[in-house]
């Protein structure tokens, strides 16, 4: 789906998938405008701390062990505000958690086009044979601040509630 922007993506898909106080994980710290939008849709944010290479697996998985979360909110690539950048280890034992403990996970990916040193990391996206994971990224850092071009990518169920919703919005 193409949105206005890859906020807008993040903005419909927490609005299609959350619903009030429902327990979201997110990295502490985290992008404010994603949790502002978590905020609007009565979610309840859990922190989970970061490490040097992505979110602390351990504190995730307690998390998960004790609450019922639908979903884990993460910036893989160049985070913000830390700039970290998750392992493929990491990621690979993020979905194995989120099938264990049967969440979805939102990736957002502003940044990843944006290398400049360093390995390509795969997407947790590419990674994903169940569709637990809704893609967002935005064409707006490689191309222009001010082109508000962003796309969703998640299974057909999903995007059919996206789409009607961006209709809604405009």
């Amino acid at each position: 789906i193409i949105t206005t922007g890859g906020q807008q993506g993040l903005d419909l898909a927490a609005r299609v998938v959350v619903e009030d106080n429902e327990d979201i994980v997110v990295e502490a710290p985290s992008f404010v405008g994603t949790l502002n939008s978590l905020r609007s849709v009565r979610a309840n944010l859990i922190g989970v701390p970061m490490d040097s290479d992505g979110m602390n697996m351990e504190k995730l998985e307690e998390t998960l062990k004790n609450r019922k979360v639908k979903l884990i909110y993460t910036i893989p690539n160049f985070q913000n505000p830390t700039g970290i950048t998750m392992s493929l280890e990491k990621r690979k034992k993020m979905l194995e958690l989120a099938k264990k403990y049967d969440c979805l996970i939102m990736e957002d990916n502003p940044y990843g086009d944006l290398r400049f040193a360093g390995e390509y990391v795969p997407t947790i996206k590419s990674l994903d044979t169940e569709g637990r994971v809704i893609y967002v990224s935005s064409m707006s850092k490689i191309l222009s601040p001010g082109l508000r071009v962003g796309y969703i990518v998640c299974r057909a169920e999903l995007c059919d509630k996206i789409e009607i919703m961006k209709q809604v919005n405009d």
